[in-house]
């Protein structure tokens, strides 16, 4: 990296899910981590469970991507909760998507 400057935003989103059909913590952690899996290979994004760890029919999920453009991180994670939303047995209750610049 010697004489050139780089430029770099983070961009994170914070899902609220309601998980359907989920009766007990071992299978939502089975339901989380193949949807874990599954946004990590489709998206390339860095994701973890953040939260309601012990509550079954509730999860946060948190999502992160860093980029050289702002625009583009908001747009993969815009993308990604879509992708969520129409790819669990649930239902995204909110979500929250901060830009770092």
């Amino acid at each position: 990296m010697a004489g050139e400057v780089g430029y770099m935003v983070v961009g994170q989103c914070l899902v609220d899910i309601r998980l359907f059909g989920v009766n007990s913590l071992k299978e939502k952690r089975r339901v989380m981590k193949s949807l874990i899996t599954r946004l990590r290979q489709k998206f390339g994004l860095s994701c973890a469970e953040v939260g309601a760890n012990d509550n079954w029919g509730r999860s946060f999920l948190g999502i992160a991507i860093v980029s050289n453009q702002g625009g583009h991180a908001r747009e993969v994670l815009q993308r990604a909760v879509l992708w969520i939303e129409s790819n669990i047995d649930g239902q995204v209750l909110d979500f929250q998507i901060d830009i770092i610049t």
